[in-house]
């Protein structure tokens, strides 16, 4: 059996990065197996098994120790991914691929899919390795119907931190069925009430946060819950192995 790793800096970043992505590997035959650095906040890893079952990722565990690193909510903090040393996070991603010896990895592009400190940290210690890495990524155009949306919704508010920009072109596409875009709202659900189910003009009036959680909910919405995209982050000079 074929195995992927993905790599992720909090819980929730394996359902906006590569949900549509794992579900195709799962039902595929692979065997995929997620390691996460940081609890999150709020300690929203007692959620995080939910989220593997509905996404087709059969195992999980902490990238290094629970509590190793912490999430601040991207400040940039003491013990955060952001903070560390790059080569101690670089060495646990190694430890990793060496421990599973997986033919494919996953994680976030060069610029973190949303621009966090911490998920940028994951993805440059990606690009050290050598492995088959994708990281994910948004397009420019989806980025600003995403904004263009809640702007119809939100008039006049502000949401999202500014740092989810997206790219113009150069990337892979993996999509999975409706059937498991349906699943990975159901998994957004786990974490925050509603976020990936509830339609998004009723949304708006209930769920208070304007940040990037919401933005990125409308990106999809106008992008395609079932379509992940990524840019290559490293190679092992091997042919690029098939999802099929």
């Amino acid at each position: 059996m074929r195995t992927a790793l993905v790599v992720h800096a909090h819980p929730d970043d394996e359902v906006f990065a590569t949900g549509a992505a794992t579900a195709v590997l799962s039902a595929a035959g692979w065997h995929v197996v997620l390691r996460v650095a940081t609890p999150g906040i709020g300690d929203a890893a007692d959620k995080l098994q939910a989220s593997c079952d509905l996404l087709g990722i059969g195992e999980w565990d902490w990238l290094s120790s629970k509590g190793r690193w912490i999430d601040d909510g991207g400040s940039g903090g003491p013990h955060t991914l952001a903070s560390a040393e790059p080569d101690e996070v670089a060495a646990e991603v190694e430890r990793a691929i060496s421990e599973l010896q997986p033919q494919l990895v996953l994680t976030v592009g060069r610029d973190g899919l949303t621009g966090h400190p911490d998920h940028v940290a994951i993805s440059r210690a990606m690009q050290q390795q050598q492995c088959h890495a994708l990281g994910a990524r948004l397009r420019t155009q989806d980025v600003q119907a995403g904004h263009n949306h809640l702007q119809q919704l939100l008039p006049g508010e502000k949401v999202g931190s500014g740092l989810v920009v997206g790219c113009q072109s150069g990337l892979k596409e993996i999509t999975s069925t409706a059937e498991a875009a349906q699943q990975r709202r159901k998994a957004l659900d786990q974490y925050y009430n509603g976020l990936g189910t509830t339609d998004i003009p009723e949304l708006v009036t209930t769920y208070g946060r304007r940040g990037d959680s919401l933005l990125l909910r409308a990106i999809f919405d106008v992008s395609g819950w079932q379509t992940d995209r990524f840019e290559v982050l490293s190679s092992s000079g091997s042919a690029a192995p098939s999802f099929a």
